[in-house]
């Protein structure tokens, strides 16, 4: 930042409107002194030559501190922006990034996939063969409303069947399908036009071979290619980052800096290029000036994409047009400039200020003893005028460090809310995925098979463990899956360590029996956040679905995915604590995840409460609705914090379309 508002001081500061007043009045009044310094010194010959040079002096260490007044108003507003366009671009690529690593578990279980399996070993297919198939695959989209394709294509880019009925594809010569038939990975991730959907500008396609066993080396039946919706995943993630009106650009660019994405695509269009840099910068852009933020993906659990980058594109001219200020009391700015929240930095402008002030007082009282003594009436207007404008400074630099000081407060305050924001979004959108995958699985043809017979033989029940411990290893969010029969008995697991619930009742409040009582697959259900013995007695969410007979006329049983909510929360909070420049989680911050009734959820390392603990605020602060967002100054725990606080609003069916209700609030809390 320093090197940026260095060499553009002039163009940062021509378009900031704050410091452009700023500066016309102190030059103003710098120019005043100026006038009726000369007139006093030709006006002294009766008062002492180092009274003249005390106000010199006092008007030299004024502007020294104008000069370094007017870079921290430039440097606060510039930081200001940095932080929101940073966020933002931050927040888009690794949102992003977070949905695109589900999808690569998605294409490696879906490839394991009997129905499909089966379906590619039939050398006659006939139109009912292809219906099934057909239903099969619309029953996946229905879960993952993510995927606006599936196609499935022999060894040689035959088509077998695709999901889109408007997509009238018989063979594709796209290389990925080479490529993922000779590549040693479990899938390949691949963007661009692609002939297996010719009718849009570009696809996000996850492919994987289909096999005839899960066996390395089993025989290669074909391929199969998950098409995800990536536009209509950014249009909704630039939704909720940018609000209408706002002038800055949010683009997504891949690894030559190409623009793949963009929340203006009038101005930034596809295939248009981006300047390459490694932090914010002045560019230019179509003949504007822009100030350009890149930020790359931190990942998530390893995986980086397709080295893509998050880059936000602010007009020069609008950057700071948009300042929102919070007012104060004096005794809140006093406060206020004390605390953590504000720079060493301005609280020495502000003290200098006034020990200047007061170092000019005592020059004037001493002219007017001197005057007085010497009978130098006519110096006395003199000293007026510089009293007053001395004063005049003073309460320019008062108004100017009461609005740096709303500037930094309210940034802080932005930043915590967007935080807050950020990490309910973050959970809606993982346990999204949570209720999809229970529903997906307790459609697995083999459970279903062996839930219908009269008794499950020890082979039957292997089996089903089998299949679950190989869905919980591609899946780790999860301590443990389990299927049980009709009666809520636990017929097998995923986790051999809990290979004692077998034989046993499922928990009453886990969930089971209100999936029991459903046959739609589109249904399911999920127990309160409590303790359950399948999480070692520690609390957590369970997700059920039922499991019906092939016919689906029935429930047979249902299946349970217990998560691991205790490192998977933690790591969600952890991601949205503000950090500093140094890219550290600034001291003393940390964040909670709470139910409207206060009890936490989730909480980071130095919250002073923990899970199961009701929230000590006012429950007031818990009642925002839906998607809103708030900042405040809070005392908790007799320590005064800026906080931010957010409400969950959902993510696509999940929590939108009265599925389930279970709202959740982020707390972000730094230290005031």
């Amino acid at each position: 930042m320093n090197s940026l508002s260095t060499v553009n001081t002039q163009n940062l500061k021509s378009v900031i409107p704050q410091i452009k007043s700023y500066e016309e009045r102190l030059q103003a009044l710098n120019l005043w002194w100026g006038k009726i310094s000369l007139i006093g010194k030709i006006n002294s010959q009766n008062v002492s030559d180092s009274i003249l040079e005390e106000m010199h002096y006092t008007r030299q260490k004024f502007s020294k501190l104008q000069e370094r007044l007017i870079q921290n108003l430039l440097n606060a507003h510039l930081q200001k922006r940095m932080a929101e366009d940073q966020n933002k671009s931050q927040v888009a690529v690794d949102i992003l990034i977070r949905n695109l690593f589900e999808r690569t578990a998605d294409v490696g279980f879906l490839a394991t996939d009997d129905d499909i399996r089966n379906f590619l070993l039939i050398q006659n297919k006939s139109e009912n063969d292809r219906l099934k198939m057909q239903v099969r695959l619309q029953e996946y989209v229905k879960k993952y409303s993510v995927y606006d394709e599936i196609i499935i294509l022999d060894p040689t880019g035959k088509v077998q069947i695709n999901l889109n009925p408007d997509n009238k594809i018989t063979h594709s010569k796209d290389p990925l399908i080479f490529e993922t038939l000779s590549t040693k990975q479990d899938y390949i991730e691949t963007f661009g036009k692609s002939d297996l959907q010719p009718q849009q500008q570009h696809s996000l396609i996850y492919s994987c071979t289909i096999k005839t066993s899960n066996n390395q080396d089993a025989k290669v039946l074909g391929v199969l290619c998950l098409c995800f919706r990536f536009d209509d995943e950014m249009e909704s993630i630039f939704n909720n980052l940018q609000s209408k009106g706002m002038t800055s650009s949010i683009n997504i660019v891949d690894a030559k800096h190409k623009v793949i994405a963009s929340s203006h695509p009038q101005i930034f269009e596809l295939e248009d290029f981006l300047t390459d840099h490694e932090s914010t910068t002045l560019v230019s852009f179509k003949q504007q000036d822009y100030l350009s933020t890149k930020s790359t993906t931190k990942g998530y659990q390893g995986f980086m994409g397709l080295s893509w980058c998050g880059q936000v594109m602010t007009p020069l001219q609008d950057a700071f047009q948009h300042t929102h200020q919070v007012s104060s009391t004096p005794n809140e700015a006093f406060t206020l400039l004390n605390s953590e929240l504000f720079s060493d930095e301005l609280k020495d402008i502000y003290r200098s200020s006034m020990l200047i002030n007061d170092d000019l007082s005592l020059v004037v009282l001493n002219g007017i003893i001197a005057a007085a003594r010497n009978s130098a009436v006519e110096f006395m207007p003199v000293l007026d005028e510089i009293k007053k404008t001395g004063q005049g400074i003073v309460s320019i630099f008062s108004d100017s460090i009461d609005n740096l000081k709303s500037t930094v407060l309210s940034s802080r305050l932005s930043d915590l809310s967007f935080y807050a924001s950020l990490a309910v979004d973050i959970m809606d959108r993982n346990l999204y995925e949570r209720a999809n995958d229970v529903r997906w699985w307790a459609l697995t043809t083999v459970f279903r098979e062996h839930l219908q017979s009269k008794e499950l033989s020890s082979a039957a029940k292997q089996e089903i463990s089998n299949i679950l411990l190989y869905i919980n290893k591609l899946y780790t969010v999860y301590t443990n899956l389990y299927v049980y029969d009709r009666n809520g008995v636990i017929l097998a697991v995923s986790n051999q360590d809990q290979g004692h619930f077998i034989g046993q009742q499922v928990e009453p409040k886990s969930g089971a029996a209100e999936a029991l009582q459903v046959n739609d697959s589109q249904k399911y259900s999920v127990s309160s956040f409590a303790k359950s013995n399948q999480y070692q007695n520690n609390q957590t969410y369970i997700y059920n679905a039922s499991i019906t007979n092939l016919e689906q006329s029935s429930v047979i049983g249902g299946i349970g995915i217990v998560f691991d909510s205790k490192p998977e929360f933690s790591e969600m909070l952890n991601d949205t604590l503000p950090i500093d420049e140094q890219g550290k989680i600034i001291n003393g911050c940390f964040a909670i995840y709470c139910q409207r009734d206060g009890m936490i959820v989730s909480s980071t390392e130095n919250s002073p409460q923990g899970v199961g603990e009701i929230v000590d605020l006012d429950k007031d602060l818990l009642s925002l609705q839906n998607g809103e967002q708030h900042s405040l100054l809070v005392e908790y725990k007799g320590k005064p914090y800026a906080a931010g606080i957010a409400a969950s609003n959902g993510y696509r069916e999940y929590k939108t379309t009265g599925d389930y209700c279970n709202d959740i609030l982020a707390l972000i809390m730094l230290p005031s």
